[in-house]
């Protein structure tokens, strides 16, 4: 039988995992990772690759699975197991592979539907230059393993994208996994967040991604890697 994909679910409501399932065409399975308990004691030898979720949890903060999850992403690498991380599970990429110095809090917040370029360096054709994506996040990544490779960017986050073949890593600041409707829904359960920092939420919500970044992200995480094969 063969290996599924592993989605590591960050996510304080537990609803990432899910989500990001939906746009998988392989056989996949959620590990949940809850503050307050340790981190699950699954080996990343047991899974074709591994996709790491974005979380309401900063970064920064020392949560009770973070020694756990740090020890995972390393012994993924070591086993030559691909991960791919999303906001902050690509932060976690970054500070498991270089350290906290790696991370910080962004000046300010960058939440709703912005437009970040898609550089050649991109490791898949067919998908290149500026689109509009699904962003939410208040801490980003500020250096990289050595190695590793800027594929996407944007004013507000420089390190929107980035890949390392040698490490098998592939880390998006932004969230492929929500569609149009999935990503205004959340926006509107936040409309206080948006209130304080002084963001139209009614402009936001008129805007759309460019592409199904779902399908096409994903796909290219497993076609990135699959290519070494």
């Amino acid at each position: 039988m063969a290996k599924p994909v592993a989605v590591v679910d960050y996510s304080v409501d537990g609803l990432s995992g899910s989500l990001i399932r939906s746009w998988l065409k392989v056989p996949s399975v959620v590990v949940r990772v809850s503050d307050g308990e340790d981190f699950p004691g699954v080996s990343p030898n047991g899974f074709k690759a591994v996709i790491h979720s974005g979380s309401s949890h900063s970064i920064l903060d020392d949560t009770s699975f973070m020694p756990g999850a740090i020890n995972f992403v390393k012994n993924a690498s070591e086993a030559g197991t691909p991960q791919m991380g999303i906001c902050y599970g690509h932060q976690l990429l970054a500070r498991a592979t270089v350290g906290l110095c790696a991370v910080e809090k962004c000046s300010s917040i960058e939440i709703g539907w912005h437009t970040i370029s898609f550089l050649p360096q991109w490791p898949v054709d067919g998908l290149s230059g500026e689109k509009i994506v699904w962003s939410s996040h208040y801490d980003c990544v500020t250096e990289l393993p050595s190695g590793s490779v800027v594929t996407a960017t944007n004013s507000h986050t420089e390190i929107q994208a980035f890949v390392n073949m040698e490490m098998k890593l592939f880390g998006t600041q932004f969230h492929p996994e929500f569609d149009r409707n999935h990503g205004n829904s959340s926006f509107t359960k936040d409309a206080e967040l948006f209130r304080k920092n002084h963001i139209d939420l009614e402009a936001v919500l008129a805007s759309a991604p460019d592409f199904h970044t779902g399908e096409i992200v994903f796909k290219h995480f497993f076609d990135t890697f699959r290519q070494e094969r």
